[in-house]
């Protein structure tokens, strides 16, 4: 299981937050959300990084460019996130998606082609 810190950590990060955000209406490549969110490549590398360590997000294809370079894309696994305050302890719960929600997802990618 994750730790509670790490999220809380990665959540106070803007960017952290905003591609979390978008990850999770939109299949993107980090070329994509670097461009969507206006901040270097480099940045977003190491924000994937993190996010995908601590399995908020994964890896979902690689894809060749014509260039012959291997170019990931990347999905939020989560749909919520709690974060709870109580007897001076700080908590996070997390909300993932549902198989069912993903099986959804893949029948909507295959019907349009």
């Amino acid at each position: 299981m994750t730790n509670d810190d790490e999220i809380l950590g990665i959540l106070g990060d803007e960017y952290s937050r905003k591609i979390l955000a978008i990850l999770a209406k939109n299949e993107l490549n980090a070329q994509e959300i670097s461009a969507k969110l206006g901040i270097p490549a480099s940045t977003t590398y190491r924000k994937i990084k993190s996010l995908e360590s601590l399995g908020l997000i994964k890896k979902t294809k690689v894809v060749r460019t014509l260039e012959g370079l291997d170019e990931s894309y990347y999905k939020s696994l989560v749909s919520g996130i709690d974060v709870k305050f109580r007897d001076g302890e700080m908590s996070c719960k997390l909300e993932k998606f549902a198989m069912d929600e993903k099986i959804q997802r893949l029948w909507e990618k295959f019907s349009e082609k």
